[in-house]
């Protein structure tokens, strides 16, 4: 049986090189303590079907993005996930925020090439292809558990980080995945997803997966129910975002799409 080197240990020995670096009107609800930002509801209390919300005519070079989401209500069996996806111009994509999985509590920040969408993304994974353009962390960190609660209020924020080498060895390109021998060494832009509490009564959980990208090209918030039915809905804040070209300048999506 192959043993398994810790990513963590491998990505020690990479070279740190030091760079920092997507129609309806929203709903204009408001959540507490952020007067500020229209809010839009995933759920039955929209009074529409669809479980995604797409923002059209934003820049292609989105380095963070961030939204507040209080999940109203999750089932207590089957997939309950509220997260934001984004679409990287290298056709792969990465989806963050807190899941309910057979009644546990937990987050996931993963990511898969795109083949095609949906389940094909899943079925046709090649990890020796792939993970030449992504890497994701180990489970232990990709899928943490997390004691998020309905009914609170919670930012998630995806953002780029340092580029890094990562060296050549022994990996798993995502879950419990075969382990692969990559025999080049990678450069690659970190990718960071954080979930916090909004009145800070809570942990600060932080996952890094890794891509050939330096750039987010567009983003969806959704939520995904296997098959809790009606039994699920989120509100989610109009998200925040910077770009490559304004990085210290914060902007925010003004029109939603559903679909």
């Amino acid at each position: 049986m192959k043993s398994r080197v810790s990513f963590t240990s491998l990505l020690a020995l990479g070279t740190l090189a030091g760079l920092m670096g997507m129609a309806h009107c929203a709903q204009m609800e408001r959540l507490p303590s952020e007067a500020s930002s229209p809010t839009f509801v995933i759920g039955p209390e929209a009074g529409d079907p669809h479980s995604h919300a797409a923002f059209p005519h934003l820049p292609h070079d989105i380095i963070k993005v961030s939204s507040r989401v209080r999940v109203t209500s999750a089932a207590d069996h089957g997939l309950n996930f509220f997260a934001i996806q984004v679409n990287f111009p290298n056709k792969t994509w990465a989806h963050g925020g807190p899941q309910r999985v057979g009644g546990k509590y937990q987050m996931n920040w993963g990511g898969l090439v795109s083949r095609g969408g949906g389940s094909t993304d899943y079925r046709e994974e090649n990890p020796t292809a792939d993970l030449q353009l992504l890497q994701n962390a180990e489970n232990s960190e990709r899928s943490a558990p997390y004691a998020w609660e309905i009914g609170k209020d919670y930012i998630l924020t995806i953002e780029r980080g340092n580029v890094v080498t990562l060296p050549p060895g022994p990996y798993v390109f995502i879950g419990s995945g075969p382990v692969v021998s990559v025999s080049n060494a990678r450069t690659m832009w970190e990718w960071k997803f954080t979930l916090r509490p909004v009145d800070g009564r809570g942990p600060v959980q932080v996952s890094t997966l890794y891509d050939t990208a330096d750039r987010i090209s567009s983003f969806y918030i959704w939520n995904e129910c296997g098959t809790c039915g009606k039994a699920q809905s989120a509100t989610w804040t109009m998200p925040i975002y910077n770009t490559l070209s304004a990085s210290n300048k914060e902007l925010q999506a003004q029109v939603l799409k559903r679909f």
